[in-house]
């Protein structure tokens, strides 16, 4: 066959069925387009995404591992429900990931980045007073990823991107079992708006596991 003399582009990276798949489920599941509970028939996931059975069973098996679905063998998959009781877990476990993403990543950070991200932890504190749970919790995935986007460790922001949404999902629905619990987390959220305007990573790293329930009430700033 002749050889082209032109140069050849390069190629867009393929995504496979079942990858595509699996990110329109996940994105439904996280934007509450599926509802916990709700029962993931194979034939009208079919209907839906143009998709044969194959690459939905393969997507539901990797959403089963994230813990974003429920599967029964021989029998039905539904989204899951979290549950109550690990509401706190759930919300320690993603703090774990994003305590080690903040440590690594505020060092890095110019003065001006640390008083943006002053002003974002300052609004997710404002929403939780004033109950906007939905709000806040908008706002402060925005905080957490612009360090994740600046995170240096590529095997910390992996991990975290694959893990750090089930758990975040889980605990968000659950939130109304923290109860007083909250107040701790909007407490953590004004200590660590002072600690970035100062500039202190000891107190920024305090006050991040504050946001996260890894430390007793930081209501004193961390001091």
């Amino acid at each position: 066959m002749p050889v082209p003399q032109h140069e050849i582009g390069p190629s867009r990276p393929r995504v496979l069925v079942r990858e595509r798949v699996r990110e329109q489920l996940r994105e439904a599941i996280l934007t509450g387009v599926l509802l916990p509970g709700e029962r993931l028939e194979e034939g009208a996931l079919r209907a839906w995404l143009g998709v044969s059975a194959t690459p939905i069973r393969q997507a539901l098996h990797a959403l089963a591992i994230e813990g974003l679905v429920v599967s029964a063998p021989q029998s039905h998959t539904i989204v899951a429900i979290p549950q109550p009781e690990h509401a706190v877990p759930n919300l320690q476990a993603v703090g774990v990931l994003l305590v080690g993403v903040s440590a690594l990543t505020v060092p890095e950070l110019a003065p001006d980045e640390l008083v943006e991200l002053a002003r974002i932890a300052g609004e997710v504190a404002d929403r939780l007073a004033a109950g906007d749970a939905q709000g806040s919790s908008e706002v402060s995935g925005r905080y957490f990823m612009r360090l994740i986007e600046r995170c240096p460790n590529s095997v910390l922001v992996g991990l975290t991107k694959r893990s750090g949404t089930s758990l975040g999902y889980h605990a968000f629905l659950s939130r109304d079992a923290l109860g007083d619990a909250l107040r701790t987390v909007e407490n953590g959220y004004r200590s660590l708006q002072s600690a970035l305007l100062d500039g202190d990573s000891s107190s920024i790293d305090r006050a991040t596991r504050a946001c996260f329930l890894l430390v007793a009430d930081d209501r004193d700033g961390g001091s």
